[in-house]
């Protein structure tokens, strides 16, 4: 069933703001992601030193695959003050017009995926070089933070990329390429305000060219407050109206009491009723950070044919983030507590009260705090051979360290004051009169993690031309890395400690041939040019075994100005340290809670059974793997040479995706894939087999009880996922009489997603499961002198999901999102002390639009920009 709910008021603002929105932009809007100002060519000779992401022979773009880049002078108009923000600005990432936040709550990395695939499918990189990640919960590399100054442009190959780049290059991969050479010092200072929060951001760059080499500096400072759930007044949670039902919470500062006599009695006054609250209102949208980062890269010439290099980034990001507290359900209170207090006319001796411990703590949520630094060193030298060859000899040295703490609940504590029998050793339910000492004892129980992850590797790789053909030089790369990965836990969570020390080794080979069929030499009508591609790549892990990937790429130009190619492909992406090795934990279901872990079986009826499930890591994963194609077409007319446009239709089928069969309910009974998963009436060896070498049971007792089923919800390769779609870009500039106008679009198109949670499950539509098929960016400016004027609109289409109802569950269709920015930019005249001085005014969400309506997940459909409408003002300079 599909529910599609009219909101006239909502509509009538939106058409109002649309109206508005198109006299802003008074003509066909255009391009995201593309330079405003013609950025310079090479000469012929720096050309060929160019190593372009997708390719590892120098000067050679990816074959087949087509290129989204981000320059430097997008990024200045964009006026991003950090990676993650740069990013949301491209339509096929998944964080596309949000406010990017590190996922799981601080635990897990900045990492968005693409075309709304996992974000582990997509490969980071900075110079092509892999990176370290921060994550307490994943080890496949993070994002970098790179200061704002030192990012020379972002070039992302939405393509599977495994034969070149090895592991997580499924979906494609995404380069953060630096400045080089710097000649003086450049500094920006921006400052930003919305409702309810403030960003302050201040960075550096410094460098010096003599000739044979350089060297170059950047710092960035960057912090912002938080914004939470009640700042945001378009924030919903009783959907009855819209069919659905209301999700505010029953447990809440004032208790609720049940006598189990059929009503329910609301503190303080303990009359009939129910206390309701919104459990989310204090929990950030987005959290309270502040990073530090630095860079620095230097290039030396020791010869004409030897070059001595390095590059190194460190980074230091602190979250605060405000968690929401743990509700307490059916907590026993007796009349022996002196803070008991019956319902006026019952006599009750008793009673279970449900509440949030907002008066223990002191406040209506925890502040749980993560701390992130990492660093990415990597040095080489490049060597000049003869031929054209060069070989390129580094390594690399990434670290990261993750500091957690997250306070918690002692229950075991709780409960023993809530039987106390005085008021220095009981639980004040209604009040805040429970003694120092027992409070102290109520919030002994932090969570606290120590996270260090390394990776080393070391690397050689020849490129250069083997022959002259007709067409051109034939090319060739070849290349060997070895590479080691540890990570080591240590920390403890309810008193338990999860101490991990995992490691693996990688050596891998590679090699890309390029081939130009047709060329200037030899073009002939309808041949323009033609080159083929053909790499492929050889991986072998220490831990579960070898892959090979190969790719072929084909690019065709039958006239001058046009483009046609595609490509084929597979990829990869090994299981994480902690997918195979992290703690198992057993975990203990007396029969009467299966239907809180999910684990009723259908094939016990009424009668269930004692139930231990384990959750961990798993020795026996293998790596996800992709087959991938696209194919596409590239215009640049001789008739119009500020036009160009691209687009690209791909198809993507990935399979053996790691997950868990955790949650599935009776999925996980009949589906035949999760069959070995649940053992029924285990014998002693099979039982005893379970809970060897695993974290003490949660939920459990003194001695085991009897155990009618084990279920193995460790992680495993189940999911399959296939997706196609169409990736566009349109850009024109024109000089005009003024200056320089220019404009574009750019965007995703989501023809078919399909996922099914194991091989032999249904198959589900997840357009259906709140992915838009849409996502574009227009851009539509223009400069006059030293004014630069640049509108931005940002659009998803509308998402479908389901939402429970009274009855079970339902589809609802909500409407789109629709964000329109402003930046102008004005060269002021240069000073005695400072040259270059520009100052910069940008307002995101110019008509702060409301999110779209959902009867579900704080009435909100999709993902959005919790921030707002938000103003910022910068100062650019250099001397």
């Amino acid at each position: 069933m599909s529910i599609r709910t009219d909101h006239l008021g909502r509509r009538a603002q939106l058409l109002g703001r649309s109206a508005l929105a198109l006299a802003l932009l008074a003509a066909p809007v255009a391009a995201y992601a593309q330079a405003t100002e013609p950025v310079a060519e090479p000469d012929s000779e720096e050309a060929t030193e160019i190593v372009i992401t997708g390719s590892s022979i120098r000067g050679i773009p990816p074959t087949g695959s087509g290129l989204i880049s981000v320059t430097r002078e997008d990024a200045k108009l964009i006026g991003a003050a950090s990676t993650p923000e740069l990013l949301a600005t491209v339509p096929q990432l998944n964080s596309f017009n949000t406010a990017p936040r590190v996922s799981n709550n601080g635990l897990g990395s900045f990492a968005p995926g693409l075309r709304g695939l996992p974000t582990a499918a997509t490969l980071p990189l900075m110079n092509g070089h892999r990176l370290i990640s921060g994550s307490t919960q994943q080890t496949n590399p993070d994002y970098p933070f790179i200061p704002e100054l030192a990012i020379e442009r972002i070039e992302i190959v939405a393509d599977g990329a495994s034969a070149i780049y090895g592991s997580e290059a499924v979906a494609g991969v995404v380069n953060f390429i630096t400045r080089k050479r710097v000649k003086g010092v450049e500094a920006i200072v921006r400052y930003g305000i919305a409702d309810d929060y403030n960003a302050f951001s201040a960075g550096l760059v410094a460098g010096h060219d003599w000739g044979s080499g350089s060297i170059l500096a950047a710092y960035q400072y960057q912090d912002n407050s938080n914004i939470t759930g009640a700042d945001r007044s378009y924030r919903s949670l009783d959907f009855r109206a819209a069919g659905g039902i209301d999700t505010r919470s029953a447990v809440c500062p004032d208790a609720n009491v049940n006598l189990f006599a059929g009503t329910i009695y609301a503190a303080p006054s303990l009359a009939p009723g129910l206390n309701t609250c919104d459990p989310r209102g204090p929990v950030d949208l987005l959290p309270q950070n502040r990073t530090h980062s630095a860079f620095v890269t230097a290039r030396q010439e020791v010869s004409d044919a030897v070059t001595l290099w390095a590059d190194f980034l460190y980074s230091d990001r602190r979250d605060v983030v405000q968690a929401a507290l743990p509700g307490q359900t059916f907590v026993l209170i007796t009349a022996a507590n002196p803070f008991f207090r019956a319902p006026p006319g019952t006599g009750s001796l008793f009673g279970y009260f449900d509440f949030r411990p907002d008066r223990l703590v002191g406040a209506d949520h925890f502040d749980q705090t993560f701390r992130v630094r990492s660093g990415n060193a990597t040095a080489g030298v490049d060597i000049g051979l003869p031929g054209e060859f060069k070989a390129s000899i580094y390594g690399s040295f990434n670290f990261s360290r993750n500091d957690t703490f997250q306070p918690g609940i002692n229950t075991t504590a709780l409960t023993a004051a809530a039987a106390g029998t005085t008021t220095a050793t009981a639980l004040d339910p209604f009040g805040y009169s429970t003694s120092p000492a027992v409070v102290a004892a109520i919030l002994d129980n932090p969570t606290t993690f120590d996270n260090r992850q390394r990776t080393r590797i070391g690397a050689v790789k020849v490129d250069g031309p083997l022959a002259d053909l007709p067409g051109g030089a034939l090319k060739i790369a070849v290349g060997a890395e070895y590479r080691r990965e540890t990570y080591r836990q240590r920390g403890q969570s309810g008193g338990v400690g999860f101490p991990e020390d995992l490691e693996r080794n990688v050596k891998s080979l590679y090699g890309e041939l390029f081939v130009p069929i047709f060329g200037e030499g030899n073009a002939t009508p309808g041949m323009h040019s033609l080159a083929l591609s053909l790499s492929g790549r050889y991986d072998d892990y220490s831990d579960f075994g070898s892959t090979s990937n190969p790719k072929i790429g084909l690019t065709w130009e039958p006239v001058e100005g046009i483009n046609l190619r595609g490509s084929y492909g597979r990829s990869f992406r090994a299981p994480g340290l902690r997918d195979l090795g992290s703690t198992v934990g057993s975990y203990y279901s007396a029969a009467a809670l299966v239907d809180a872990f999910g684990a009723r079986d259908p094939s016990r009826g009424a009668t269930q059974v004692n139930t231990i499930l384990l959750y961990g890591g798993n020795q026996d994963l293998t790596p996800e793997t992709a087959r991938t194609w696209s194919l596409g077409a590239d215009f640049r007319p001789n008739f119009a040479p500020n036009l160009s446009a691209s687009v690209t239709f791909y198809d993507i089928h990935y399979d053996n995706v790691i997950g868990t069969p955790s949650g599935l309910g009776a999925l996980l009974f009949s589906d035949p894939t999760f069959a070995a998963r649940v053992i029924r009436d285990p014998s002693a060896a099979q039982l005893n087999a379970a809970i060897a070498n695993t974290v003490p049971f949660y939920y459990t007792f003194a001695a085991v009880p009897t155990i009618g089923n084990i279920l193995d919800l460790r992680q495993g390769n189940f999911g399959v996922r296939e997706t196609n779609g169409i990736d566009f870009d349109l850009r024109y500039r024109h000089d005009v009489g003024f200056g320089t106008v220019f404009g574009g679009v750019a965007g995703n198109y989501i023809l078919n997603y399909r996922n099914q949670l194991s091989p032999t499950s249904a198959v589900s539509n997840s357009l259906d499961a709140g992915i838009p098929r849409t996502t574009l960016r227009t851009t539509l400016g223009f400069t006059a002198g030293p004014v630069t004027f640049v509108n931005y609109v940002n659009h998803r289409s509308g998402v479908t999901a389901s939402y429970a109802t009274p009855t079970g569950s339902a589809l609802y269709e909500a409407e789109g999102y629709t964000t329109v920015d402003l930046r102008l930019t004005v060269r002021l005249p240069d000073l005695a002390f400072a040259k270059g001085l520009e100052l910069g005014l940008q307002i995101n969400d110019l008509f702060d639009a409301t999110p779209p309506f959902f009867p579900g997940t704080d009435g909100i459909g999709g993902a959005y920009n919790a921030i707002g409408r938000y103003a910022a003002m910068s100062l650019r300079t250099s001397f």
